[in-house]
This record gives structure tokens, sequence and C-alpha cells, in this order.
């Protein structure tokens, strides 16, 4: 490894990824050699606030990450213009990873809930990880997953039926989070990924509570119903 690659540093110090829940999808947990012990005491926790945006698009960042806790905004937009909200994603979906084929953001990312990543630095990457054939197959499965979640929210904006959008929207999310029980995002994200009005998207999720599909918990929190619960994304 080059001695030109800095030990990354921020708060949250080495993660602890033996009790991470995040860990059963988390690219970073096939990194399990002895050889790889250094590797992974450079890969740094880190909270990120709502509204954060954690890469653009087009950009060249500098580290790759996975998302530990929370959900973020896809946006995607042509050159000069505002991006338009394609998916919500989270745990254990990657933030950079095109850049360890030397390849720009596809996405812009914004933390919409509080958020936690795992991070490291790309360089190191590029030298110690993607050597590592597991590693490789990792990438690949989760880049291959990441482009099945954004056809499945693509597709959603065919559905006849706001019911229907707003029902399969708050499964893709469990999906996402791995549980039935979940943190809402706000009625306007949800509006803006599904081509709706805030108060569409309001009245049908009052519609699924009604019929007994969903419940709130709290203001920010709610669980599906075992018959429309997701099963958590492998």
């Amino acid at each position: 490894m080059s001695r030109n690659i800095p030990r990354m540093v921020g708060p949250g110090g080495t993660v602890v990824c033996e009790h991470c829940s995040t860990r059963g999808r988390c690219l970073f947990s096939v990194l399990n050699l002895p050889q790889h012990e250094r590797l992974r005491t450079l890969i740094r926790e880190r909270a990120v606030a709502v509204g954060e945006t954690l890469e653009a698009q087009g950009s060249l960042g500098k580290t790759l990450g996975v998302v530990k806790v929370g959900l973020l905004r896809g946006l995607r937009g042509s050159p000069g213009e505002e991006g338009k909200s394609v998916l919500l994603m989270g745990k254990g979906r990657l933030v950079g990873f095109t850049l360890p084929f030397g390849q720009a953001a596809l996405l812009s990312l914004v933390a919409i809930t509080p958020t936690r990543v795992c991070e490291i630095d790309v360089r190191v990457v590029r030298e110690m990880a993607m050597p590592f054939e597991p590693f490789q197959q990792a990438l690949y499965r989760a880049i291959a997953d990441f482009v099945g979640a954004m056809a499945d929210w693509s597709r959603l904006l065919r559905e006849d039926s706001y019911l229907a959008k707003v029902g399969a929207a708050l499964q893709m999310i469990a999906a996402e989070e791995g549980s039935p029980s979940f943190r809402i995002p706000s009625h306007t994200e949800l509006a803006n990924v599904l081509g709706a009005r805030r108060e569409t998207v309001a009245r049908h999720i009052a519609i699924l509570i009604d019929m007994g599909r969903f419940r709130k918990v709290d203001r920010w929190h709610g669980v599906l119903t075992a018959a429309d619960g997701a099963a958590p994304r492998s």
C-alpha cells in the first residue's frame, strides 16, 4: 500500500462490525481475512445530518461508503438543471460505488433522515480491496441490486392508482430498512419521488391506515401489517 494514503479521521472512530445490524448486507463484511485487518482499521463511521449531500452527480469523491442507518434521496438531472428524485435508498446501499472504477457519480445523494455512513478512502479500496476477488464480486452484486432498485422505483411511476403507488413505496422503504417498522420520510419527500402532490400522499397514507395496511407508531415512525410487510432485502 502506498505510504501517501492517509489514515481517515472523523467522529466515531474505528467501526465495530461484529455488533452492526447492517453487517449482513454490508460490502465491507467480506473483508474478513487476517491480511485485511489493516484495511478494516481505516474504515470510519460518521454521522450525516438531514439535508446533507453525501455525493453530487458528476463528481469524483474521495471515499466509498456503506449506509449503516438512515434513508437517502437519489436525484438525477441533466447538466445545468436541478436533479429530480428518482429513488430512496437505505441500509447497506453504497455511496460512491463508481469511484473504484474511476467514474463520476451517477446520482446526487442527500440524507432525508438522520444517517450514519461507514466509509473508507477510495485509494485504499483500489489498492487493498479490489485485488480481492470476493470483494469484487460483492461490489458487483451491490451495484446490480442498486440498478434493480432504481428500476423498481421507476416502475411505480407507471402505476395508475396513487394508493398502489404509496403502498408500494412504503413496502420498498421497509425493504431498504430490513424491517416492516421504519422511520417515515416526509410526505414531501415521498411526493417528489412518486411524482405526486404532498396532499395526495398524505391522503393515501391515511387510507392505508384506515384499511389496516399501515399503522403510525408516532409522528416519525410507522409499521406495515404482516400482510403488506416487505421481506428484508438480502
